[in-house]
């Protein structure tokens, strides 16, 4: 009886260990490309989320064929930031979002705007990789074509390029 008793209690915490484990954020097998920080509910390092390309992609490609105000019209895929945050877990109270350029450019970006609006990370131009010479790995890219109020919202200065960090702000 007593055996008994420790194979279920030995079973019932590998069961245990083994949910832990699949419950763990992937972790970046690749290049990290981009990081989330804040108060974000999933971190799979100290500082946030990062992301290497493969798992940022593997969140959800959406097209975006808009007018590009530095490259004229163009047909992005990219993740609606609104998707990164839901996938790392943003604190619902969340005001804005500060996107910020690997040469520390910080475009603010409301809330609600991305609730509203399909504003992305793009990562491909055309169906590939955009260089970092027309602003990749990682480019800020507003909607204009389908929201032309957005652009009154965020000028073409906000375009922001290769883009490492996504930061939630709550007010």
């Amino acid at each position: 009886m007593r055996r008994l008793a420790m194979a279920i209690g030995l079973c019932a915490l590998l069961m245990l260990v083994g949910s832990m484990c699949l419950a763990a954020p992937a972790a970046p097998t690749g290049k990290v490309v981009l990081t989330v920080i804040g108060p974000i509910d999933e971190k799979n390092c100290e500082k946030g989320f990062e992301f290497d390309m493969a798992m940022l992609e593997k969140v959800g490609i959406q097209i975006c064929e808009t007018r590009d105000p530095w490259l004229g019209n163009k047909k992005y895929g990219g993740v609606l930031i609104s998707e990164i945050l839901k996938y790392v877990g943003a604190s619902k109270s969340a005001s804005e979002i500060l996107a910020i350029a690997k040469d520390g450019k910080k475009v603010t970006i409301k809330a609600e705007d991305l609730a509203k609006y399909p504003i992305m990370l793009a990562t491909q131009d055309g169906g590939k990789a955009i260089g970092s010479g027309l602003g990749g790995p990682i480019k800020l890219v507003f909607p204009y074509a389908g929201f032309p109020e957005l652009e009154a919202a965020y000028n073409k200065e906000q375009w922001n390029w290769f883009v490492v960090t996504l930061e939630v702000k709550v007010k």
